[in-house]
């Protein structure tokens, strides 16, 4: 990965090649197609791309969103209902209660405390985001890639900052002049055989000055059985996370509310609240209980909740995020870049979830590129990999390439038995490879044939393997590629 033009981006390499190694097979049909009027949502020219496991559509009009990530018939994401097929200029003209949230999958340029004005013309921080990159109309494409993928592609307009703010009676006040200009460009495709979705994401500074600028990346996810339910336990975000690793205020997290704040928000949206009821101020005036806390070693959960508006920050140590549906057990996670303590993050963050009490609400999982100063024509690049599966159990206690890890392979000492419990992203078949001290291959236990909508777990016997001192698990892809899932060591 690299910036265009003379910028370059370390990291470790070996990993990179682990992370981002994809398939050299040239595919042998097409994945993606046109639609108009695309599940009824009143949209044209929706880019959906499609396999035999999942479904993505990409909507021109809804500011280039992804507003469809399935697994088989289950969504990850919420579309926003108020807003199916509408259309809006392209203009950052927009007041507080104007913000066009599509849904799904959206981007916001950060950070975002200098993306707007105050009172007096002096940059300041506005909500709405920024529209032209969020939610205005993108040009999109289908091209094809070096490997022979179909690809769909999207562009941003120019968006120009500081954007205007309004203030009721004083009306729109604009910047005294325009000090950036950036465009956004996203590439993503999928494989035949696989839940994977590559997705590279550009931001270029298109205008005359030096600029400072990273991206949030987010996926608003469904968070209610049906619509009303509020049962929101069900719908969880993990992130992997190490105490070594604390925020810039010294902390291992921090909740972006306050008793007071939540007790405000509530009463003024949800319901009427009373401070002389004990049974209010115990349920209501806290920091909230979706805060799940450690639900196995170094993995957080965050469980979705209505009535607690707020965020979630940690840094995530390993290099994913996942959202769980536990009434389908259905996972969807993202890979993204490994955190690098040497680069500069917003906030200290590489990563945020939100719960969000907007319409019906939902959950969204947030990802951070670091900040980056890019020259006039210059431009940075960042890669995710989302990938969905079908599993047994929660927590999520490690993603990869191959899938999720819902129980860690372990071993019986009295049954010279071995076990795991998993979620696959690629097609393929299980093999289990033994190895001696010298991490020389004893034997290749062929197990049983995978794929994403079903959950894997596996047992094996090693009686007659005494000099087994480690196993990999692996699947083997339609190609042959072996895929590493996990691994034990005696």
């Amino acid at each position: 990965m690299k910036y265009i033009k003379t910028i370059t981006i370390k990291f470790n390499l070996s990993y990179l090649v682990v992370l981002f190694s994809i398939s050299c097979f040239a595919q042998d049909y097409k994945t993606v197609s046109v639609e108009n009027n695309y599940k009824d949502w009143g949209w044209d020219n929706v880019h959906v791309a499609k396999n035999k496991y999942i479904s993505l559509a990409v909507v021109p009009d809804a500011g280039g969103r992804i507003l469809e990530y399935n697994l088989g018939e289950e969504p990850s994401l919420w579309l926003n209902p108020k807003l199916k097929g509408k259309k809006f200029p392209a203009t950052d003209e927009v007041k507080m209660k104007e913000w066009r949230n599509f849904g799904g999958y959206r981007l916001v340029p950060i950070p975002v405390e200098n993306c707007s004005v105050d009172r007096n013309g002096n940059k300041g921080k506005r909500w709405p985001p920024p529209a032209i990159i969020g939610d205005a109309k993108y040009d999109v494409a289908i091209k094809e890639n070096k490997l022979g993928h179909q690809t769909i592609e999207v562009k941003s307009g120019v968006q120009q900052l500081p954007v205007p703010r309004f203030f009721g009676n004083k009306g729109f006040v604009y910047p005294n002049k325009i000090e950036e200009e950036l465009q956004y460009s996203r590439s993503l495709y999928i494989e035949p055989h696989s839940s994977l979705v590559y997705i590279d994401h550009t931001l270029k500074n298109v205008g005359e000055t030096k600029v400072k600028r990273g991206l949030k990346i987010s996926s608003q996810h469904v968070s209610e059985t049906k619509r009303g339910m509020h049962d929101g336990e069900n719908y969880v975000a993990y992130i992997p996370f190490d105490k070594n690793l604390k925020l810039p205020n010294g902390e291992q997290f921090e909740i972006t509310t306050n008793p007071d704040l939540r007790w405000q928000y509530l009463n003024r949206n949800r319901f009427k609240l009373d401070k002389n009821n004990p049974e209010h101020i115990e349920k209501y005036y806290n920091h909230g209980t979706n805060w799940k806390g450690e639900v196995a070693p170094g993995i957080y959960e965050v469980e979705y909740d209505y009535n607690q508006m707020a965020g979630f920050h940690i840094i995530a140590s390993d290099s994913w995020l996942c959202y769980v549906n536990k009434k389908t057990n259905t996972a969807f996670a993202k890979i993204m870049e490994p955190y690098n303590p040497q680069l500069e993050y917003d906030h200290g963050l590489n990563n945020a979830i939100f719960c969000s009490g907007l319409s019906e609400g939902y959950i969204e999982t947030e990802v951070m590129t670091p900040l980056y100063n890019l020259e006039p024509n210059e431009s940075f690049n960042y890669r995710e990999i989302h990938g969905a599966a079908k599993i047994e159990n929660a927590p999520i206690l490690n993603v990869n390439l191959a899938g999720v890890t819902t129980q860690k392979m372990a071993f019986d000492l009295k049954l010279n038995k071995i076990t795991g419990i998993y979620g696959v992203f690629i097609e393929g078949k299980a093999i289990l490879r033994l190895l001696d001290a010298s991490g020389n291959v004893i034997k290749d236990i062929k197990k049983d044939m995978v794929n994403p909508l079903k959950s894997f777990s596996f047992e094996a016997f090693l009686k007659d393997f005494i000099e087994v001192k480690s196993c990999e698990l692996y699947i083997e892809d339609v190609n042959g590629k072996l895929n590493l899932l996990d691994s034990y060591s005696f």
